[in-house]
Formats: C-alpha cells, sequence, structure tokens
C-alpha cells in the first residue's frame, strides 16, 4: 500500500511538471498570430527591344575536312557581313558545331560511310529590332542555309519591372483587405513579405528556311512582327488582422 502512494505520488509531480513546462513554452511562445497569406501579381506589356535569331550553315562533303573547309569559308563570309552591317562581334555567338558521317544501310551489309554532314549554329542578337528582317536576308545571301527560330525580348527597363512589381503588391493587399473584410476584421500590419519579377517574352517565331549554301540571293524582304513582351512580377505577403 506504501508503495502504491509513493507512485502516485510520482505520477502526480510528474503531471504537474509537465503541465507548468507545457504553460512556460506557450507563454514564452506567445498566442498564435491571426493572419492572412496573400499572393499578389503584377504584368506591364511593353515592345520587345531585342531580337535573338538562330542561323546554321550545313555543308557536305565525301571527305570530312572538305566539309569542315567549305563550312568555314560559309561561316566566315556571313560573318563580316554581319559585322560589315553594323552588329557588335560580341552579339555573334556560336552555339554549336557538329561534324557527323553519313551512312548508307544496305540490306545484310555492314553500314557505309558515304560522306560527312558539318553543320555551325550561330546566336546573332540583333539590338536594332526594326533591322531584323534585313539581318536575316543579309545571312542567307550570304551563305546561311538554316533559320532555326527568333526569341523576342525586352532588354533592361528597371523601372517597368519596379511597376510590375508594385502592382503585385497592390493587388495581394487588395486580396487581404477583401478576406479580412468577410472575416469581420481588419488588416494590422505585416509580418513578412516577399516578391520579384522576370521577362515572359513572346513565344519563339519558328522560321524555317533551308536552302543550298550559297544559293541565297535578293528576294523578297522577310517581314517581321515581333509582337509584345511580357514583364511580370509576384508578391507573397502575409498580414496580420486583428
Amino acid at each position: 500500500m506504501k508503495r502504491t502512494k509513493s507512485l502516485l505520488v510520482a505520477l502526480l509531480t510528474a503531471l504537474v511538471l509537465f503541465s507548468f513546462s507545457a504553460a512556460a513554452f506557450a507563454e514564452d511562445n506567445g498566442a498564435p498570430d491571426n493572419v492572412i497569406t496573400v499572393s499578389g501579381s503584377g504584368t506591364v506589356k511593353v515592345a520587345p527591344n531585342t531580337a535573338e535569331v538562330s542561323f546554321a550553315v550545313i555543308t557536305e562533303a565525301t571527305e570530312a575536312g572538305a566539309a569542315q573547309t567549305r563550312n568555314a569559308t560559309i561561316v566566315n563570309k556571313v560573318l563580316a557581313a554581319l559585322k560589315n552591317s553594323g552588329i557588335s562581334q560580341n552579339d555573334l555567338v556560336t552555339s554549336g558545331y557538329n561534324l557527323n558521317p553519313k551512312y548508307v544501310y544496305e540490306e545484310n551489309k555492314a553500314p557505309r560511310i558515304t560522306g560527312y554532314e558539318v553543320r555551325n549554329e550561330i546566336t546573332v542578337t540583333v539590338r536594332n529590332i526594326n533591322s531584323t528582317g534585313k539581318v536575316i536576308d543579309l545571312a542567307v545571301q550570304n551563305g546561311i542555309n538554316q533559320v532555326q527560330n527568333i526569341q523576342f525580348y525586352y532588354e533592361g527597363g528597371k523601372e517597368l519591372k519596379a511597376r510590375a512589381l508594385r502592382q503585385a503588391v497592390e493587388d495581394a493587399r487588395s486580396k487581404a483587405e477583401i478576406i479580412a473584410a468577410a472575416l469581420g476584421k481588419k488588416i494590422a500590419g505585416i509580418k513578412s513579405a516577399t516578391g520579384g519579377w522576370y521577362d515572359n517574352a513572346p513565344p519563339p517565331v519558328i522560321y524555317y528556311d533551308n536552302k543550298m549554301a550559297g544559293t541565297g540571293g535578293a528576294g523578297a524582304p522577310t517581314p517581321i512582327s515581333p509582337g509584345l513582351a511580357e514583364i511580370k512580377a509576384s508578391a507573397d505577403i502575409t498580414y496580420l488582422f486583428q
């Protein structure tokens, strides 16, 4: 009986200590915040001011060296023409280079190499977007035999990004006020906030033109319509309400 009482006293003591610790922990951490967490978005549309055009020169020959030499001759001619037109060396970038054998497959025979193909890809950044069509025409006339796609975007524009972010913050605030009003509460402050922006260019224009190298002539001018780029921003804000 005495042992039973001792166990009971020890159990009660442990429960009291646990209750005291839990109460102290709750007091240290305070009551849970009354918060509303919302996301806001903002968009500013603007005409693109920069274009990136992807070109390629593809050559074939029975010998690998001959295919490389022919390709290099055409590429050098294209690069010289583009630089002479006012495009900076820094805006002419080699984006890919491949040398591959070409095979013939015959029944019951091992594959046989019949020649080689060289593919040299060039990405050109066009700062004067109104001259994009002329740049394409110039490249084709000087030997480019594949135009792959055109990507438009807006370069710079910090003030436009700031405007989009302000829109996102205002959008978040509006949502929070609607939620608080529906709950019969009012916004009392801000607990945390994060946000940022990014450029959303129009989708690439797939401009696939495959011609025999060196046969580009002075055809009809290439029309280009870039559309609008979007600068988007988002804000995630946690509001306190009462």
